[in-house]
């Protein structure tokens, strides 16, 4: 469970961030929502500790963030915040690792138990194929799906991320949302532009305006047009298509719904065949993935590839490997098993460690 509490965040002398408080249930997807400027991303960087509150306080399972050294932080919470791609050549292999980082003490190289946890992640995440490639050459798409392998590798129960579908294409959307939604163990908290995305996608939501909460809630309870309408400034419909709600916006100059007195979508949420409104929100449907099962599995991560540069490094890896750094030496983590000359590859280990 993640729980803000009473969070203010000044800047500058002005207060941007004021009174936060809300919880993410164990293995749920929060979603925070809210116009641009609202204080949606920097409330995730407090959350991860890479800005410090002015009040309040971010807690774990029942311990504050600011008590967590840093593997214990790192075992706890993940990061896929926003990044540019990386300059340097670094393959797919090499980015996930970096989710091992926090495990690896000063001079030390990636054990086997390491590579066979990065290759674990990019199977769940549909990537095995991608391990060679140059990250920098990814799609939107693909490169989303690295960067949620890397936050698995790092094997946390809590993971935070920042606009993950800004730049992808419906379809890619989707598919995206599909896999954090079906992390079931993992507790989520996402920060979200396109709000009928949130609705299909997250079992609860916090919506923020001028650095405020301006509602918090599930789904419908939140998205209605006469919370949403005062914030975004448009005239909001509300109706359901493909088991979800679904949102359609007008332009200003219409009337908001609580002048012409149209239905809002309380209650009954099911769709009217004759309503061209379903029809149009349908157009947002959920789209499957087309990974191709045939493709072979990820080669075993060579020990050539070692650390990879820390420019391909968010900000928040940064944070929290920093803070690894600085932990007592009683607390450093073993040393890590050295391979075997003919290591086995983590794929095939996987693959024989699930028939047993």
């Amino acid at each position: 469970m993640i729980t803000v509490d009473q969070i203010q965040f000044t800047y500058d002398g002005r207060i941007t961030l004021d009174d936060i408080s809300f919880h993410a249930d164990p293995g749920s997807t929060l979603g925070l929502i809210g116009p641009n400027g609202s204080g949606k991303s920097t409330l995730l960087r407090l959350m991860y500790r890479a800005l410090r509150p002015a009040g309040g306080s971010v807690v774990i399972d029942d311990v504050p963030v600011d008590r967590l050294r840093g593997r214990e932080l790192a075992s706890r919470l993940a990061v896929v915040a926003q990044e540019a791609p990386p300059d340097t050549p670094v393959t797919v292999a090499e980015t996930v690792l970096l989710g091992r980082s926090p495990w690896v003490g000063a001079f030390q190289g990636y054990s086997r138990a390491d590579r066979i946890a990065a290759a674990a992640a990019l199977e769940h995440v549909g990537a095995r194929a991608l391990a060679d490639r140059r990250f920098a050459t990814l799609s939107g798409g693909e490169r989303q799906r690295v960067l949620i392998a890397r936050a698995l590798a790092q094997q946390a129960d809590h993971l935070l991320l920042d606009e993950p579908t800004n730049h992808l294409d419906i379809r890619y959307q989707h598919e995206l949302l599909t896999l954090v939604r079906g992390l079931t163990t993992t507790t989520t908290v996402v920060v979200l532009h396109e709000l009928n995305l949130a609705a299909r996608y997250c079992d609860r939501l916090v919506l923020l305006d001028q650095g405020r909460v301006a509602a918090a809630g599930t789904v419908a309870e939140v998205l209605t047009p006469q919370i949403l309408e005062p914030v975004y400034k448009i005239p909001v419909r509300r109706t359901s298509a493909f088991g979800a709600v679904q949102l359609l916006f007008g332009p200003a100059t219409e009337p908001p719904a609580a002048v012409t007195g149209e239905a809002t979508g309380h209650g009954n949420h099911q769709d009217d065949p004759a309503d061209p409104a379903s029809d149009t929100a349908s157009t947002d449907s959920a789209a499957r993935s087309t990974d191709n099962d045939s493709e072979p599995a990820v080669r075993a991560l060579p020990e050539s590839q070692g650390a990879a540069s820390g420019e391909a490094s968010t900000r928040a890896h940064r944070t929290l490997e920093r803070d690894a750094s600085s932990a007592d030496p009683d607390t450093t983590a073993p040393a890590p098993d050295k391979p075997a000359p003919n290591a086995v590859s983590p794929a095939a280990e996987i693959r024989e460690a699930a028939t047993r």
